[in-house]
């Protein structure tokens, strides 16, 4: 409701109510927990980021042992896959897995190996039986492979089967794991 101001001749609103400023202890209260509500969300935020890194990079880790054990696999069959009549790309493809000390000594007995199984017209092939992952990071990890292969040769015409054990030391080059090391395991 309005009324005219009578000294003015205009139209008068009535001011709103005014609060009473708070005494000085409920001042200070309301900028404690302010400032407490204020930390709390950045807390939060903090933590969801945290949270959020530990989980990429434990799922980082997870697919890089996965990755790491499947290589470690493929080594061993690599391996294991030797044939007179296809020596020269299955030794192709067992230096394409390595690196390394693997790579220099492979290198070394490269030719004598080639040698030996076209002698002996030997084909071999290998089943894993278990392979795990016991160390590993996002660029190296250590496998453990056990597998049977099976040798036919000039001396063997039914085939004889060895159960090897081994484990290799893998590194991560360019995207890729390759065999930086491998030991007979007894």
């Amino acid at each position: 409701m309005t009324s005219l101001d009578p000294d003015a001749g205009t139209a008068w609103t009535p001011a709103a109510p005014q609060r009473p400023p708070l005494p000085p202890g409920r001042r200070i209260a309301v900028v404690v927990l302010s400032s407490v509500a204020v930390l709390l969300v950045v807390a939060s935020v903090v933590l969801a980021l945290v949270v959020r890194a530990h989980r990429t990079a434990r799922s980082d880790l997870a697919e890089a042992r996965q990755s790491a054990l499947a290589a470690g696999r493929q080594a061993i069959i690599n391996l294991d896959a030797l044939s007179a009549p296809t020596i020269d790309r299955d030794l192709a493809r067992v230096v394409a897995g390595a690196t390394g000390t693997f790579k220099d000594q492979f290198g070394k007995s490269q030719a004598t190996l080639k040698q030996l199984i076209v002698s002996r017209k030997t084909t071999s092939s290998g089943k894993i039986r278990s392979a795990a992952v016991v160390r590993s990071d996002t660029d190296t990890a250590t496998v453990l492979v056990a597998v049977d292969r099976t040798v036919v040769d000039s001396t063997n015409k039914d085939g004889v089967v060895q159960n090897d054990r081994w484990k290799l030391v893998l590194e991560k080059h360019g995207g890729r794991w390759l065999v930086a090391d491998l030991q007979g395991v007894s």
